[in-house]
């Protein structure tokens, strides 16, 4: 390689760090540009002036070292761009220090005679992430979601569905009678009877819900539409005018049975209503009670050293319990201190349309606005059947 040649390609390598001049971040990197052109032609001048015996090997060498210095020169901007030129030096200094230190070295540079460039624009040390890396570390997603718990007894998992195929089901409850049965004297006509009823209609009612939220949103948490119905069938659920809510608002409103008691104590309570229930010729199925009310039922039964099948009361170690052989539940939808005695035999869940989770994109303006829709609904309603097959009753503490 002649020394024209390398000359002109040193002349390139200036005219690059002109040309990085015009985009320096700040006044101070611009001038340690220029200070960096001047060392180039230092070089450039060095290389004019070498005697006629230095090789084209050795020359190469030297442009490839002025091309390293370029390369550490891109660094050193680079750095200064992202704020990390703190205790380095500056290409300038480095270089400068470099030339002076080797000033001999350069002189004698000759066929068979090389020198190589190192620079050391940062002090080694520990490696940190505060020091040194730029953006976040790698991180790892769970695949779970931390999401607000839901109710764990719902009201229709408590009673039989009866499906209907349109809004209005019709049921007829029998009202009234005249006559009855009685011993046939000889000679005599039989006993009449005869039996009355009235059409009771059931209008089936949506129960129903939505969200809607961004297509961004659906890329930049993948789990969003996988994890939403989750969080729409616990709000249905558990919601405060959700389904649990609605039933038990519903049939406590409407329940007529016998409340009579003269007691006080509230497991004796229970045990009078259980007996009203049966006088009346019903079962008595279960009790929905609140879980304050299940804990305060447990704690008389340890206050007053209750034994286990003690006046047909049973604790189980889970806290569970029946009454005279009623299973009384703990629900987070019943009312603090009150007691829903029922008879499944005689309570509906009418179900026109079952429940449905959907999602659409084509709904008001999604399409315009990169809109998501998802919903839920259920087109149903309670029967209480036979009014009187319900008790809902206050519990007083103990006085």
């Amino acid at each position: 390689m002649s020394l024209e040649i390398i000359t002109k390609e040193v002349q390139d390598i200036k005219a690059g760090l002109a040309s990085q001049i015009k985009t320096a971040v700040n006044e101070v990197a611009k001038e340690t540009a220029i200070e960096q052109m001047k060392t180039v032609d230092a070089k450039l001048a060095e290389f004019k002036g070498l005697p006629a015996d230095v090789s084209a090997e050795n020359l190469t060498k030297a442009l490839a070292d002025v091309q390293v210095l370029t390369k550490d020169f891109e660094q050193f901007q680079l750095d200064v761009k992202q704020g990390k030129n703190d205790n380095k030096k500056t290409f300038g200094e480095a270089f400068a220090e470099v030339i002076t230190k080797n000033a001999t070295a350069i002189a004698g540079v000759r066929k068979g005679n090389g020198f190589k460039v190192e620079m050391d624009l940062k002090a080694v040390g520990n490696m940190t992430l505060g020091a040194n890396l730029t953006g976040d570390s790698v991180v790892s997603y769970n695949n779970r979601q931390a999401l607000l718990p839901s109710t764990k007894v719902n009201f229709r998992d408590l009673v039989p569905t009866n499906p209907s195929g349109t809004l209005v089901s019709v049921q007829y409850r029998e009202t009234a009678a005249e006559g009855g049965i009685g011993v046939q004297t000889e000679g005599s006509a039989k006993s009449q009877i005869d039996f009355d009823f009235s059409e009771v209609k059931t209008v089936n009612k949506y129960i129903a819900g939505f969200v809607r939220y961004s297509k961004q949103m659906n890329k930049a948490l993948p789990w969003m539409q996988s994890t939403l119905p989750r969080l729409l069938l616990r709000e249905f659920y558990s919601g405060a005018t959700g389904e649990n809510a609605t039933f038990y608002g519903t049939v406590s409103a409407a329940a007529t049975g016998v409340t009579t008691t003269a007691e006080t104590d509230d497991v004796k309570q229970i045990i009078d209503y259980i007996a009203n229930q049966r006088t009346a010729k019903f079962a008595a199925s279960f009790g929905l009670v609140s879980h304050t009310q299940l804990g305060r039922l447990n704690k008389l039964t340890y206050t007053n050293g209750y034994y286990s099948g003690s006046g047909g009361v049973l604790t189980n170690v889970d806290g569970s319990m029946a009454i005279s052989g009623v299973p009384i539940i703990g629900a987070d939808f019943v009312a603090d201190d009150k007691i829903l005695i029922l008879d499944r035999d005689y309570i509906e869940r009418v179900e026109a349309e079952s429940l449905m989770i959907e999602f659409f994109e084509q709904d008001s303006d999604n399409v315009q606005k990169n809109l998501i829709t998802a919903r839920i609904e259920c087109l149903e309603e309670i029967n209480l059947m036979l009014l009187n097959s319900a008790i809902f009753a206050d519990l007083g503490n103990v006085a």
